[in-house]
């Protein structure tokens, strides 16, 4: 296969002019010798100064302005490629117009021709790359910022949660500082009045058996206002003693109970079967999942519930119930009677410690059953509430924590 061949002159020259990149050729002294169509053109923007014929290392060095370092470098690096002390330059430099910005890349390389080495500079329009890069460096840069800015929020997020958790740990240690303290009020609370409880005792006891003396002693030589007034010493006594054994009652609940697996079943068949129940009752239970609980305050609950449903019975047959259902973590328990029942507006009334809603000739109390029956659940972590129709009939609601299984 021959080679092609090669192309006329005249298609070089044609080739040369087409080019977009301005280019011209350069003496060893700097002279422009030969340029393409392109450098024409921009020399004519110009003002001509860098034409075939004139000396374009004389421009660049006396070139002034911001243009006057990046003119400086091309004009050395022309010479030290005319020197062949280095085989290429390249600088990118701005060019701007009045109406557009521009960036260009200028490159010198060198040829021998005959026994001269002549440079070759050309300047390509670079000024989409550079903006597109520029924008890329703007859009980093943003960036950056804004890591920096998310990363400054972060860190004094992390700060404050810092500091929040400082605070935290601080509230968490007072709390516990005073929940320790208060605990040891409580202690000595339970204390003072299991002790006074224990003190009164005696000096009732005392007093209820030398009523009871004068009463035998001297009957039949009283008066009737004589007996009257022994008569409401004993009642006064009796119910001073009952008033002693409730705050006792009350105090030996005001220490945290610990808590163990308690089977309600037994507890209830033995609580049942001690209670002054009437003749015509009828009580029941379904089945009762274990739950966690201290066993001596599970019974004076269950004890002064049922104590209720008893002193509070309506002239039908006694009908006492005990439901229970496993909420989660919870058990809730429903005790319901068809006694005489309350106003729905009452339900919280009776919690309240020696509130009555019934005389005391008729129903007997202090009104401090409920309260101690409210203690008791809240010490075990659980909540407890009343549901009358006003009717008749009360449900008593309350939770205890489900033991594992």
């Amino acid at each position: 296969m021959s080679p092609l061949p090669l192309p006329p002159r005249r298609y070089l020259l044609e080739a040369f002019d087409a080019l977009l990149t301005q280019v011209a050729v350069l003496a060893p002294d700097g002279e422009i010798l030969e340029v393409n169509r392109a450098w024409s053109v921009f020399a004519e923007e110009s003002g001509g100064r860098d034409s075939v014929g004139s000396n374009y290392l004389q421009v660049c060095d006396a070139s002034r302005g911001p243009d006057e370092a990046d003119a400086h470098a091309t004009a050395a690096g022309i010479r030290a490629v005319l020197a062949d002390r280095q085989a290429a330059f390249e600088l990118e430099y701005p060019c701007d117009t009045p109406l557009q910005r521009r960036f260009f890349l200028v490159r010198v390389t060198s040829f021998q021709s005959g026994h001269q080495r002549l440079a070759m500079v050309a300047h390509e329009d670079i000024t989409r790359r550079k903006l597109a890069e520029l924008e890329v460096l703007a859009l980093n840069h943003s960036l950056e910022q804004r890591v920096a800015q998310r990363t400054a929020e972060l860190q004094a997020s992390e700060e404050a949660l810092t500091r929040l958790n400082v605070q935290l740990e601080a509230s968490q240690q007072a709390l516990e500082e005073k929940n320790q303290a208060l605990e040891a009020s409580n202690r000595d609370l339970a204390q003072f009045a299991f002790v006074a409880s224990h003190d009164l005792q005696e000096p009732l006891r005392t007093i209820g058996v030398y009523a009871d003396v004068l009463r035998h002693r001297y009957q039949g030589t009283l008066d009737a206002r004589a007996e009257g007034y022994l008569g409401h010493i004993g009642e006064q006594v009796k119910r001073a003693r009952h008033l002693v054994r409730d705050v006792l009652a009350l105090a030996r609940v005001s220490v945290q109970p610990e808590l163990q697996p308690l089977a309600l079943e037994p507890l209830w068949e033995e609580l049942t079967a001690s209670l002054p129940w009437p003749a015509d009752a009828h009580w029941q239970a379904g089945p009762l999942p274990p739950v966690l609980a201290e066993e001596s305050q599970v019974r004076q609950l269950l004890t002064n519930l049922l104590s209720n449903a008893i002193r509070f019975r309506s002239p039908a047959p006694l009908v006492v119930s005990l439901r229970a259902q496993v909420t989660g973590p919870d058990v809730q328990f429903s005790l319901q009677d068809n006694g005489i029942g309350l106003a729905p507006e009452h339900t919280e009334q009776v919690f309240v410690m020696f509130q009555r809603l019934h005389s005391r000739v008729e129903t007997g109390g202090n009104g401090i059953g409920l309260a101690v029956c409210r203690k008791i659940v809240e010490r075990h972590g659980g909540r407890i509430w009343l549901e009358s129709a006003g009717t008749g009939g009360t449900t008593v609601h309350f939770t205890l924590k489900a033991a594992p299984a």
